[in-house]
């Protein structure tokens, strides 16, 4: 019961920082799962790229959409299943990639 409170927590905390901090990505908000859908359709439609430079250059890991088949080309999957400060690393990653994704492309 405690693992389950502490993991939505997380996931209130991420889709919290997530709408305030990088607006471009749309959440899917989880109900039964630790895991959280990032509609990176704003930014990309090559989410494996996206997840090759999110690693390359913020060291941050997350799944690629198009892994999983489907619609998935537009999305990363995020593990929300850790410790609160690794999470808050993690999206404090997720927010400089995506800027410095955006500036890659744009050329700046």
């Amino acid at each position: 019961d405690q693992l389950l409170v502490y993991l939505e927590a997380n996931r209130d905390y991420a889709v919290d920082y997530i709408r305030k901090n990088i607006p471009e990505i749309k959440v899917c908000v989880p109900e039964g799962t630790y895991l959280l859908w990032l509609d990176c359709g704003a930014v990309t439609h090559d989410s494996g790229d996206l997840s090759r430079f999110l690693r390359r250059e913020a060291g941050l890991w997350l799944s690629s959409g198009s892994e999983y088949r489907g619609n998935g080309g537009t999305f990363l999957r995020m593990n929300l299943a850790c410790p609160r400060s690794r999470l808050e690393e993690g999206l404090r990653r997720l927010k400089q990639g995506i800027t410095a994704y955006q500036a890659a492309r744009s050329g700046r």
